[in-house]
């Protein structure tokens, strides 16, 4: 398993905030308000850690209802791997209010919008991590609905039991984002296979030696 040094942590930490930054406009516009981001949780995870790594830092939320989406990206044979998107059950009642709509909208129509802000989120950020690292777009596969109105416990248990993962390791990031009133709250979770992480590694590790 890779591990990064603490100035290669550092630097992999600010690549994901200019990326994270880039995500957060495009949902900003969207919904024509400021979004808030927290820093960065970016750790390198054993493939049968990864629910409990997930959970752990996730405590106060496990049981709360979720919408989740997924949405795969590659790029050549450098990175690959897939986000998670999730939103909280309030989130969701307040989309019609957010995009500034009169009426409620319909259960299909509130999908559709979280898939496209999935897009929207994911494609800023990945694209943001693939240009800053490689100087190259990513490519991305329409983004799906995971799951609605299960827990968050459910959701991370039902994709992630290491039955079921074909990697040994993965480059985990969390990622949230939320209004200041709190209205709109969502979690973006990355993961990278083993070979994006070497990719990543390397680049990282090039960047600082031509500081």
């Amino acid at each position: 398993m890779i591990d990064f040094t603490e100035d290669e942590y550092d630097l992999l930490k600010e690549v994901f905030n200019l990326a994270m930054g880039q995500a957060a406009a495009g949902v900003a516009v969207l919904l024509k308000s400021f979004v808030d981001l927290n820093v960065p949780d970016i750790k390198i995870v054993k493939a049968e850690k990864v629910v409990e790594t997930i959970l752990v830092d996730n405590s106060p939320q496990t049981d709360q209802q979720i919408t989740a989406t997924r949405q795969t990206f590659y790029l050549n044979n450098i990175l690959d791997g897939e986000a998670i998107v999730t939103f909280d059950d309030q989130t969701f009642d307040n989309v019609s209010k957010l995009l500034g709509f009169e009426e409620k909208m319909d259960r299909q129509s509130e999908l559709e919008i979280m898939l496209e802000m999935t897009n929207i989120m994911v494609g800023a950020c990945m694209n943001g991590i693939s240009n800053q690292l490689f100087n190259k777009e990513m490519s991305f596969v329409p983004p799906t609905v995971l799951s609605e109105g299960s827990s968050y416990n459910k959701v991370i248990y039902g994709v992630f039991q290491r039955s079921q993962l074909h990697w040994d390791y993965t480059m985990l990031a969390k990622i949230s984002f939320k209004l200041k009133n709190e209205s709109f709250k969502s979690e973006m979770l990355i993961f990278m296979s083993e070979q994006a992480t070497n990719f990543m590694h390397q680049s990282i590790s090039k960047m600082l030696a031509e500081f």
